[in-house]
C-alpha cells in the first residue's frame, strides 16, 4: 500500500454526496459492467478518512463470486495519493471475500483513469465498440462527452489478479 498518512476506511452510510458525485461525472449511478447492471445506490460504500475526519476517496464495489467488480472510484485529494491507497483498500477486501480478480470499467474518454489503472498494474480485458451508446437504451442520462469533450461511446474493461 503507499505510504502516506494515517487514515481510517470505513463504509459510509450515507451515500447521497457519492451518489451526487457519480451523477456529475457519469450521469448515473447505475453502471453495466461486463452486461451486468450494477446500481452504486444498492452497493456498499467504502470511504477513505483522514485522521481528523476528512473525507479523501470514496470507492464502490460488488462482489460476485471469484470477481470483484470496481463501479466507482473517486479521489477527493487528488494528487495526494488517495486514490491509490482506496484502490489497495478495495483490493484487500475483495481478496478477503474470496475474489481473485478485480474488474474496472473505463469509457473511451478517460484517459486518467486508464493511465491510473495500468500503473496499478491492470490489464484489458475487453473493448465494447459503441456499448455506451447501446447502454444510454437503459440509462438514458449517462453523460455523452467527458474528459476533454471527448465523444463516450465505448467501454474498457481492464482486470487485475488478486
Amino acid at each position: 500500500m503507499t505510504n502516506g498518512p494515517t487514515v481510517i476506511f470505513r463504509e459510509i452510510a450515507d451515500k447521497s454526496a457519492f451518489l451526487a458525485l457519480m451523477m456529475r461525472h457519469w450521469g448515473s449511478h447505475r453502471m453495466v459492467i461486463g452486461l451486468k447492471l450494477y446500481d452504486c445506490a444498492e452497493l456498499p460504500l467504502l470511504g477513505m478518512f483522514a485522521a481528523e475526519g476528512e473525507l479523501l476517496a470514496v470507492a464502490s464495489w460488488a462482489h460476485d463470486g471469484e470477481l470483484a467488480v470496481l463501479c466507482a472510484l473517486h479521489s477527493l485529494k487528488e494528487g495526494e495519493g488517495a486514490a491509490s491507497r482506496m484502490l489497495e483498500a478495495v483490493k484487500a477486501a475483495a481478496r478477503a471475500a474470496g475474489a481473485v480478480k478485480l474488474r474496472a470499467m473505463l469509457t473511451n474518454d478517460n484517459m486518467p483513469a486508464l493511465a491510473f489503472y495500468q500503473k496499478h498494474g491492470f490489464r484489458f480485458s475487453g473493448l465494447y465498440i459503441e456499448a455506451i451508446d447501446a447502454y444510454r437504451s437503459v440509462i438514458p442520462t449517462i453523460i455523452k462527452s467527458g474528459y476533454q469533450d471527448i465523444p463516450v461511446h465505448d467501454a474498457l474493461e481492464l482486470e487485475i489478479a488478486l
